[in-house]
């Protein structure tokens, strides 16, 4: 059973190391829009250093002045080229995002079981998909002076009560604490779409976006599970992994309350 686990898990971290990733700022940025909008006699030369700086790779896609307006303005692209930028830009966005990627960790810090663990990430990722997809359609706005904090004090609650707290009778409870996971998992689905109000969506496949980005997240989330998971089942039963846990989890604890703090301030 164990080796197959393994061998599972290994499957997907290799395929997806080994699954080349472009730039995550491929998508059209909106200042482009105003770009073209402000320079109308710009050369196709001006227009593809402008985009080199802030989309490494895309101007590459245009071969005339003409395509490059109609591209930016009009996002004349193919709907799978749309897909695939989205897709990637969500795996990118959540392996890059350091805070996403503790607060998984600290999740899997104290191993429960399989079940358990499918569950908290399961509660975690249908509630970061309901923000996301609100979000996204500016359905709900939350200021991220609000969303930025919260995010970082989930990741050290989560670190404190997994590893520190877990035998309290309230914290303890598997309820209680998928509840809390999905709580903040709210949270997270609200900084995930904060990258999408950077970019410029097509109108016409906005929703078929939001949902390849999304799924792209989720990628991203299991190659974070199927890298962490291996090591801390196997290393579970060592008689120092308690110890080796509690210090994980104090760093991990004080560097996501100096975010926090450091996010309340700036």
């Amino acid at each position: 059973m164990r080796k197959k686990i393994s061998l599972i898990f290994l499957f997907i971290v290799t395929t997806s190391v080994m699954t080349p990733l472009v730039s995550a700022h491929e998508l059209i940025p909106k200042e482009a829009i105003e770009y073209i909008k402000e320079h109308p006699n710009a050369t196709v030369e001006e227009i593809q250093q402008f985009m080199e700086e802030k989309a490494p790779g895309y101007s590459k896609k245009f071969k005339d002045k003409q395509d490059a307006v109609a591209v930016i303005t009009n996002q004349e692209s193919s709907f799978f080229d749309t897909i695939k930028d989205f897709f990637v830009l969500g795996i990118k966005h959540i392996l890059e995002g350091i805070d996403h990627v503790l607060f998984l960790v600290a999740l899997l810090l104290s191993f429960v079981s399989l079940r358990e663990i499918i569950k908290l990430t399961g509660a975690f990722t249908i509630a970061h998909t309901i923000t996301l997809l609100l979000a996204g359609a500016s359905v709900l706005t939350v200021s991220t002076k609000i969303v930025e904090p919260l995010i970082a004090f989930s990741i050290a609650y989560v670190a404190i009560t997994t590893v520190f707290l877990k035998n309290t009778l309230a914290l303890g409870k598997s309820k209680y604490k998928l509840a809390t996971v999905f709580f903040f998992g709210l949270f997270h689905g609200l900084g995930f779409a904060g990258i999408l109000q950077e970019i410029q969506i097509p109108k016409d496949r906005f929703f078929s976006s939001l949902i390849s980005f999304n799924l792209g997240i989720e990628v991203g989330q299991i190659v974070i599970i199927a890298a962490a998971f291996p090591v801390i089942y196997f290393l579970r039963k060592k008689i120092w992994y308690g110890t080796f846990i509690k210090v994980v989890a104090a760093i991990i604890s004080m560097i996501a309350i100096f975010w926090g703090f450091e996010r309340i301030l700036s």
